[in-house]
């Protein structure tokens, strides 16, 4: 499914040469002459892109803009101005527009801020991440088990200092992140920014770029100064997501800011003070990476000054039921469904599963059984039938202690191009057994899963997967499955 790109500005030669440019390079493009046309269309269908000349006749550019984030605040908006204007295009940054650009522009330069819009949405996903305040207690990190209560001690503990770093350690579905905001939310630096970057999404030059900011012409793409994610979190806390798949290269970067407190702008010359708390989560064992040589243990020993440790699900099995009913609450009250409770069969069900994908599985678990569920309390077939069905497996080989090796949950499996073999956890002991084509089709059946029970609407669908909308359309697009219509 190709990437919607709207155009909005009166003079229709513009509109022409970058629709033509723009659709040579096989997105879906569609042009309006007037900014209420434009408003009338993405009131109801929405957009992934849009250019916007900041002088229309009518309402102006920046009256739409406004109206644009009101609507869809993350849709990305390039405004596009006449040469010398700088006044006004400040403006229009202020008002949250992406980027702009000067009349008359290089068609190459469009292509390549595209790209780069398009590229930050997929691999940031954006409209996924979680942003929801919470408040400085313990209301959102539920759970009476003993171990849940040493953890609250933990991050009480962790939050004394401001300074210290922290690594939280755990499975993939544990709860890292909110684990990272409930430590910054108790410290002092609970009014500066929190700042999350997630390590194995964005790789290479892009990751360095986005950590330390660029010089303008530091690379093809730099075409005006940024500032980096260590100088926007300055006095706040910077969170490392899977800080495991972080390459050799900015480890050494990494430590020399936490040694120093001092950095540089790709391309840059001078060094740049920060005063920025640094949390780090993974689910790798970096052990074992060390003793491999491919993770620095001074790195190491500078990210694991206090360490906290998340337990898996199946590890307090007596919170599951808690859990579970505070989804319950979240998702009935966000469907509109009148659902009271759980049938004492599917009560039975979920206690006895192990949930692999941990809390995350249960909470993507219970949001399908409330979209699915006609009477007022959950049923067993509302769930998944593979759970139903399925036996209790044993808890997965551990790689180092206290973290067991995250498996695909086969719930949320339906049928595999290459399937979870009857007797064992491990899906490489099959005969053929290709890894690339297995993950393929843990995505692909997943992506056909959602749209099923989604009644094929894409926007249902991203939010049950936890994507945003234009993070679905790629995938739909990687896997053959666009079917070149809308919801």
């Amino acid at each position: 499914m190709a990437i919607e790109i709207l155009i909005v500005d009166d003079e229709e030669m513009i509109r022409w040469t970058l629709k033509e440019s723009l659709e040579a390079d096989g997105y879906k493009v569609i042009d309006f002459p007037r900014g209420e046309e434009f408003l009338d269309y993405f009131r109801e269908k929405g957009g992934d892109i849009v250019f916007l000349d900041i002088r229309l006749p009518g309402i102006s550019g920046l009256e739409i803009l406004a109206e644009v984030h009101r609507i869809e605040p993350d849709t990305p908006v390039v405004i596009m101005t006449a040469f010398g204007d700088v006044e006004t295009a400040i403006t229009a940054m202020k008002g949250g527009a992406y980027d702009y650009l000067s009349k008359p522009y290089n068609l190459a330069e469009v292509s390549l801020l595209v790209k780069k819009i398009a590229q930050e949405n997929i691999l940031k996903n954006q409209l996924g991440r979680f942003r929801e305040k919470i408040d400085g207690n313990y209301q959102q990190i539920l759970g009476d088990n003993g171990k849940m209560k040493t953890l609250r001690e933990h991050i009480a503990r962790a939050a004394q200092s401001d300074r210290t770093t922290v690594l939280i350690r755990g499975e993939s579905g544990t709860g890292k992140e909110l684990v990272a905001r409930q430590i910054h939310l108790q410290s002092n630096r609970r009014d500066k920014p929190f700042i999350d970057i997630n390590a194995a999404a964005v790789t290479g030059t892009l990751l360095e770029s986005e950590l330390f900011g660029h010089e303008k012409g530091a690379f093809t793409d730099a075409q005006k100064q940024r500032k980096g994610l260590f100088e926007l979190a300055d006095t706040g806390t910077l969170f490392f997501d899977e800080i495991g798949d972080l390459s050799p290269s900015l480890q050494a970067k990494l430590l020399r800011v936490l040694q120093e407190r001092r950095f540089r702008r790709v391309g840059g010359s001078v060094d740049i003070s920060v005063d920025v708390r640094i949390i780090a989560a993974t689910n790798a064992d970096l052990e074992k990476a060390m003793d491999e040589g491919r993770w620095r243990r001074d790195l190491f020993y500078r990210l694991n000054v206090f360490t906290v440790f998340l337990p898996p699900l199946h590890e307090r099995k007596d919170d599951i039921m808690l859990l579970a009913k505070n989804f319950l609450d979240q998702f009935r009250s966000e469907f509109s469904k009148d659902i009271l409770g759980f049938h004492p069969d599917t009560i039975e069900v979920l206690k006895s599963y192990s949930y692999p994908g941990n809390v995350r599985e249960l909470k993507n678990l219970i949001e399908r059984a409330v979209l699915l569920e006609s009477s007022n309390k959950i049923r067993t077939s509302s769930l998944p039938e593979e759970l139903r069905t399925m036996a209790r497996p044993e808890p997965p080989p551990r790689l180092i202690p206290g973290i067991p090796s995250p498996i695909m949950s086969p719930a949320l499996v339906p049928s595999l191009k290459v399937p979870l073999p009857a007797t064992s956890h491990h899906p490489w002991e099959q005969t053929g057994f290709a890894f690339k084509t297995y993950i393929d089709g843990v995505e692909k059946n997943l992506i056909l899963e959602a749209l099923a029970v989604a009644e094929g609407k894409k926007g249902v669908a991203a939010r049950l997967l936890g994507l945003s909308r234009f993070a679905l359309r790629h995938q739909i697009r990687k896997h053959g499955l666009d079917d070149g219509e809308d919801d």
